[in-house]
């Protein structure tokens, strides 16, 4: 029956470790790292002018605006479309100047138009004043009672209590009420001013109404101005300032000129009208 010699086979098992361990050890020395950097037979010096700057404080912003620069040459190349310009087209100057030629001729082009439908619709004074002067044209016996009429309220009329005067178209008169008061009434009866006294005559100068009455055993000249009184009744008065009349009943009235001469109680006074 075979079996193992373990003394001989010992020393074959050392003999192969041995060989393993050499294998190993040739392979280490084949497979070397790398050098590092701070070997001193690996380090290379840069000498003076060759182009290399250290960045300090001193330069720190021209490093920067370098760098700035760069990274927009950068962005630019990977964007183009960022340096298009974003607002349309520039405008020359013969541009403008064509613009506010057309500004104007437009401008002029309204006012042109507006002038012509004011004129169409209002049509100017002087031709206003032509239609109207033809409307009115009077014929000759119309100028011509027209400047009788004038002269007419520019001339003076004396009448009795029951008669009328006349000026510029209106007639007057004098008018006793129910109760015994007398007034100055217009054509249609309405009282213009109710006197105090009895009326002796209704007289007319130019505009001026007068009316010498009976007051109390006297007698006075009230007075009315067409359209230049509001209401109630003035008088005339003297160069003093004060009231003309005198005592007795009136008789008889005259005017003559600008003088109304009063005959009362015998006695005749001259009263100024002007």
């Amino acid at each position: 029956m075979p079996f193992k010699d373990e003394k001989n086979a010992r020393p074959a098992h050392r003999a192969s470790h041995a060989a393993s361990h050499a294998k190993s050890s040739a392979r280490r020395k084949r497979v070397q790292a790398p050098g590092l950097a701070s070997d001193s037979d690996q380090i290379a010096t840069i000498g003076v002018g060759q182009g290399a700057r250290v960045t300090t404080r001193k330069n720190a912003a021209e490093a920067a605006g370098r760098a700035r620069k760069s990274a927009e040459r950068r962005y630019a190349e990977r964007h183009p479309e960022a340096g298009m310009p974003q607002g349309g087209p520039k405008r020359s100057a013969l541009n403008v100047v064509l613009l506010v030629i057309a500004a104007f001729l437009a401008l002029a082009v309204v006012f042109v138009l507006g002038t012509l439908v004011t004129s169409l619709v209002f049509p100017p004074a002087a031709e206003e004043q032509t239609t109207q002067d033809q409307t009115l044209h009077l014929t000759e016996n119309e100028l011509e009672l027209q400047k009788q009429e004038q002269e007419h309220d520019a001339g003076s009329e004396q009448v009795g209590v029951d008669g009328t005067v006349s000026y510029a178209g209106e007639t007057y008169g004098l008018s006793q009420g129910e109760g015994g008061t007398w007034a100055l009434v217009n054509a249609a009866g309405d009282a213009i001013v109710e006197l105090p006294g009895t009326p002796a005559a209704l007289v007319r100068t130019a505009d001026t109404l007068l009316v010498p009455e009976n007051v109390d055993g006297g007698w006075n000249v009230a007075c009315y101005v067409i359209g230049g009184h509001s209401q109630g009744v003035t008088y005339v008065v003297d160069a003093e300032g004060n009231s003309a009349g005198g005592s007795g009943e009136i008789e008889s009235v005259e005017l003559d000129g600008t003088t109304l001469r009063v005959t009362a109680g015998g006695t005749t006074t001259d009263v100024a009208l002007a």
